[in-house]
């Protein structure tokens, strides 16, 4: 080893440890941001502060595996009576990493902070990883620093990621920032296939990870099998072997996970839009190959003339300027004129054969999302402006067009974006004004990433996770551009005024942290409620709408008839259901739909009727902005002790419990009131008052028992 060799290993060592602490300075500072604004929550609301909606369900799931290593087969207190098939309804496998690092706090800490740390801790560390990644790619320091500060102070990084909720994208969104620093690293491995293989491979699996956590990783699957198909379709793969590998890795990886993942299986992953626009990018690949086989083999039989470069009217090869040049094989060129486009136009037709054949073959993937596909119809026919009249939109639409899937406004975007979007825009004009930005595939399919996040969060404000992601590394690579590009004078000027952007972020969410935390509007009522049934009716079925029925079975274990679980056709149709026999029937109906899904409690929340974002209220997703007079709706919050088969049990100012009076109670109390009659008759009126009032018990609406106990009164008085 040389003197030079020697003087390299501490220096490299140096550099190692430096970068090592500023990464761990990023995750550091995101993690307090995100602490910050949770510890505002807290003082907002109290401690405990309970989860709610899917996030209930999640955290019920960790607590079962905390409590017995496992989870049921069929959840048979969720969808009351029948129960759902649990990996086949859920993605579970944020629960077994809470459960798993819950183990290593302290007894004293209860699970659910152990749940938001880890869950805060999770997200964080896609900060470091998209340092890394600008890093491994851009060979820039400041751009990876400046990438890494904007995700852990953007508000857009913050707002869903303090561990208020526990969501599964919080435990994606790393997995798949750590597959674009993986993918990074492996194209720097130009001179090594196997640790370009073994890379590859390891970004393909962090992919599939992150799709089998989080289903909206789906988004990111499309963009990149839409890039897949356009590259396949112009015959660039064929001319990338490395390129192909790792995108065959990755095609594999996504196609393994549909095949074995119980969820992705059940709802057709492997037939969605954007696998079956891969599988038609596969083919067009085998095209591209094979026409790549007949041009070599005319220019061959054309002679040394053709295969120098000089056109051949035969062959159609080109001059040597308008070819690649840099191999035999490059060197068969891209044809002029009508055989150039004949050629394309073979690729593009076969590589829509799959995409074809599983729109009229697959069926099952529809079924589970044709109800996104309607709402993004519906933004797109309305110009992203929700109509007033429900009638203009079906129920999916309506239903599914609030938050977070409501559409982004000016203000909003604004506030979640205040400098990151400027920047954005700046490194946009850059782009399309830089030779070499727009010929490098990798900044293109970055910018592609991020412009169509853009629209998606405008579109669907959720859709903010991938724009704070794509913002982030386009403004790395804005930084590293910047750091080469200028004078020394300018480098250091938009250094800063880079840094003291992320810095206002970074201000902006910690000036006024309570703002920033998941709405918890009725927490008291909701945690009264759930204290009253745990006291009062202990395991009974209820029906309640869903934005309630998962915190009742979460904190109440009370069984559930509706779930926020809209992937599912059956529960799609079960709301429906319920909303229009409760705004569009009579109470006869109503009772005998609860009936008849096994309902032993009703749970109705008061304010359907309110003047207030009336959009926003059931009586809107099922067209009843005015519900007749005899709906069950009107009873409940007017009117509820003139039910006849609801019985009122408990209330508070914003949730009210009814009893159900089943046919199984008609009937029971029915035959108590004949055997009430027949004591009478027979002269033993005590047992006779005693069977009328059983009979009453059952059905305080029972003519019968309650004559029977008029009767008995009379003849006792004599």
């Amino acid at each position: 080893m040389g003197p030079k060799a020697v003087e390299k290993t501490p220096v490299k060592f140096t550099k190692t440890i430096f970068l090592f602490v500023i990464l761990a300075a990023l995750f550091a500072s995101g993690l307090a941001v995100r602490r910050a604004v949770l510890a505002a929550q807290y003082e907002r609301y109290g401690r405990p502060l309970p989860f709610d909606l899917e996030s209930a369900l999640n955290f019920r799931y960790v607590r079962m595996l905390r409590e017995s290593g496992s989870l049921p087969v069929v959840d048979k207190r969720v969808q009351y009576p029948a129960g759902v098939v649990v990996r086949q309804t859920y993605q579970t496998g944020t629960e077994f990493i809470c459960a798993f690092l819950a183990r290593f706090f302290p007894a004293g800490v209860p699970l659910d902070e152990r749940v938001r740390w880890i869950s805060a801790a999770w997200f964080c560390l896609g900060i470091p990883a998209l340092a890394l990644w600008i890093w491994w790619w851009q060979g820039s320091l400041w751009g990876a620093v400046l990438a890494g500060s904007y995700y852990a102070l953007s508000l857009a990084g913050v707002i869903r990621s303090t561990g208020e909720e526990l969501s599964h994208e919080n435990f994606a969104l790393p997995l798949l920032v750590f597959q674009f620093a993986v993918s990074a690293l492996a194209d720097r491995e130009k001179a090594r296939l196997v640790r370009f293989v073994c890379l590859s491979g390891l970004s393909a699996i962090l992919l599939a990870c992150a799709l089998m956590i989080w289903d909206l990783i789906q988004y990111y699957v499309m963009i990149w099998a839409l890039l897949g198909f356009i590259r396949a379709v112009r015959g660039e793969y064929y001319m990338e072997s490395r390129r192909l590998l790792k995108w065959g890795l990755a095609l594999a990886a996504l196609l393994l996970a549909g095949v074995f993942n119980p969820y992705l299986r059940a709802h057709g992953f492997i037939f969605s839009p954007a696998m079956l626009l891969a599988y038609g990018a596969a083919l067009a690949v085998l095209v591209a190959r094979w026409q790549g086989k007949e041009n070599a083999i005319n220019i061959k039989k054309a002679g040394p003339d053709c295969q120098s470069g000089r056109k051949d009217g035969a062959t159609g090869c080109r001059a040597p300027d308008l070819c690649s040049g840099r191999s035999l094989e490059r060197q068969v060129c891209r044809k002029p004129g009508s055989k150039q486009k004949i050629a394309v136009l073979l690729r593009l037709t076969i590589a829509f054969l799959p995409l074809v054949a599983g729109y009229f073959l697959c069926r099952a993937y529809l079924q589970s999302y044709d109800h996104f596909a309607e709402l993004l119809y519906a933004k797109i026919i309305f110009l992203n402006s929700k109509p007033a009249d429900p009638t203009e939109l079906t129920f999916a639409q309506r239903i599914l067009w609030t938050p977070a899937l409501n559409s982004a406004s000016i203000l909003l975007t604004k506030t979640l974006f205040p400098v990151s979007l400027i920047l954005f825009l700046v490194s946009t004009i850059i782009f399309l004004f830089n030779p070499r930005w727009r010929t490098d595939p990798e900044i293109t399919g970055l910018f592609l990433f991020t412009c169509m996040s853009l629209i998606a969060f405008i579109l669907f404000v959720r859709f903010h996770v991938f724009a704070a992601i794509g913002f982030a590394a386009v403004i790395g690579l804005l930084g590293a551009w910047a750091v080469r590009r200028v004078s020394l004078a300018a480098r250091v000027l938009l250094v800063l005024l880079i840094s003291a952007g992320a810095v206002a972020e970074g201000t902006g969410v910690l000036r006024h942290p309570e703002r920033w935390g998941t709405s918890q509007p009725y927490l008291r009522q909701r945690v009264e409620l759930v204290q009253w049934l745990k006291a009062n009716a202990p395991g009974q079925p209820v029906l309640a709408n869903f934005g309630i029925s998962a915190f009742a079975l979460a904190y109440a274990g009370s069984p559930i008839i509706l779930h926020p679980k809209f992937e599912s056709p059956e529960i799609r149709n079960l709301v429906q259901e319920y909303g229009e026999k409760l705004f569009k029937s009579d109470e006869g109906q109503f009772r005998s739909w609860a009936d008849r899904h096994g309902a032993a409690l009703y749970i109705y929340a008061l304010g359907e009727f309110a003047d207030i974002f009336p959009e926003a209220q059931m009586r809107y997703f099922v067209d009843a902005l005015n519900p007749p007079p005899a709906s069950p709706a009107r009873m409940f919050e007017f009117n509820p002790m003139a039910s006849r088969w609801f019985v009122l049990l408990w209330g508070n100012p914003k949730y009210r419990v009814f009893r159900i009076i089943t046919a199984g109670d008609e009937k029971t109390a029915a035959t108590k009131a004949a055997a009430a009659r027949a004591k009478i008759a027979g002269g033993f009126l005590k047992e006779a008052e005693i069977e009328a009032e059983h009979a009453l018990l059952y059905d305080p609406g029972n003519k019968s028992a309650q004559e029977a106990i008029l009767q008995v009164d009379a003849l006792k008085k004599k």
